[in-house]
């Protein structure tokens, strides 16, 4: 079993980094095209890229320790099976196995060639499930079993071309049954994945949804703190720059550029720009003032959004005993010479 729990170790592995490095962006980018962030339609493209990844991996692990791996390899070897449902031949060898004699079923469950057809049909089964959601109609059958052939076909290339050419000679072989078992296994997920679906919502409820939110003047409060999210991050990227062409102006110093340049991002430019922020621009929202005043509501809401802010910083300055270093080289007299 370690053969198929290593691949999809890494396959989670791989899943858990993209998620650390993508949810931010995604996470614009919802409320950004719908105004919400939806968490069926993560869940769905994650649990997609999650099975994308182990389906892979699956293939094509383990991989030979080094990329010459012809070594190892005998000169005669057949790197491609072309005889249909070979596996029926290897089954009956390894077991005895006979359709009229009920008592060798049982047997099936020992042979490694019985695993290796199930496993291989179970590998494009949920490719199968995620079709038939995205097609929504079984009528779409003949296209879900074209899909499964194209995806197995390009297993079997990646392995029969040892990973196109980045080990020196195929360390698996291009199977014929490989494809047919795979295209079965996308078939059968297409066929009964309204056993699987039905505790997901439709792809019609999901669009209702982004609609409904599409529509609402007021921008959620997941809009809002996006927004927000992005005007500091800007600040910090502007605030680094500042500080890095000034010499060890110290964290007083650092404490009251990112102040200006937070009121410029949050009051001035929402103010010139008529309710515009750079994070509203990209989620697009409207911050809008109460009783038209302008310079007002943008002020509370910049002391709103900073004061907590400022006092986390004090609090980190305070609480690691550098009260001598607070205002820098910049502010401390030079020393006499004797």
């Amino acid at each position: 079993m370690q053969v198929y729990v290593m691949p999809i170790f890494v396959a989670l592995s791989v899943c858990f980094l993209l998620a650390a490095v993508l949810t931010f962006p995604w996470t614009v980018y919802q409320y950004r095209k719908h105004g919400y962030f939806s968490f069926w339609k993560t869940l769905l493209i994650l649990s997609f890229i999650f099975y994308g990844l182990s389906a892979f991996f699956l293939v094509i692990f383990p991989i030979p320790s080094v990329r010459n791996n012809c070594v190892s390899i005998d000169s005669g070897a057949n790197f491609i099976q072309s005889r249909p449902f070979q596996f029926i031949r290897d089954i009956t060898r390894e077991t005895g196995f006979h359709w009229s004699v009920p008592s060798s079923y049982i047997d099936l469950l020992t042979t490694r060639a019985f695993y290796q057809m199930f496993f291989n049909v179970l590998l494009l089964f949920p490719l199968g499930v995620f079709l038939r959601y995205f097609f929504k109609s079984k009528a779409k059958w003949l296209y879900a079993t074209l899909i499964g052939f194209g995806v197995s076909l390009f297993f079997e290339i990646t392995q029969l071309t040892a990973l196109y050419g980045f080990f020196k000679c195929p360390y698996r072989i291009f199977d014929v049954d490989d494809l047919l078992t795979n295209t079965t296994g996308t078939l059968l997920g297409f066929l009964l994945a309204p056993m699987f679906l039905v505790l997901i919502p439709s792809r019609e409820i999901l669009n209702e949804q982004s609609h409904f939110f599409n529509n609402q003047r007021r921008a959620t409060f997941g809009s809002q703190l996006i927004e927000v999210l992005l005007n500091i991050i800007f600040t910090r990227v502007i605030t680094s720059f500042i500080f890095g062409l000034l010499k060890r102006p110290g964290i007083f110093v650092e404490e009251i550029i990112f102040a200006i340049v937070f009121f410029v991002l949050m009051v001035v430019i929402p103010v010139i720009w008529k309710g515009n922020t750079i994070g509203s621009a990209i989620v697009r929202m409207k911050l809008l003032p109460e009783k038209g005043n302008w310079l007002g509501s943008f002020s509370r809401r910049y002391f709103i959004v900073y004061i907590p802010m400022l006092c986390s910083t004090l609090s980190k300055i305070f609480s690691n005993n550098i009260g001598e270093d607070l205002l820098g080289p910049v502010f401390k007299p030079k020393p006499t010479k004797p």
